[in-house]
């Protein structure tokens, strides 16, 4: 899933590239073994993401 506008700036979970307002972002929201796990991620991250994915 993605994007676009956070309210503030946010740090990308895997890289912490700053994605700032109005930014293009992927969001991950998934349960794993320890709980649920919200993140934001680049655009790259997530582009990366979706490829490992496929």
């Amino acid at each position: 899933m993605t994007g676009s506008n956070p309210a503030q700036p946010h740090d990308c979970h895997r890289c912490g590239e700053t994605i700032e307002p109005g930014d293009v972002y992927g969001a991950l929201d998934l349960l794993d073994a320890d709980g649920d796990l919200q993140v934001m991620l680049c655009r790259t991250c997530s582009a990366a993401l979706r490829d490992f994915l496929d």
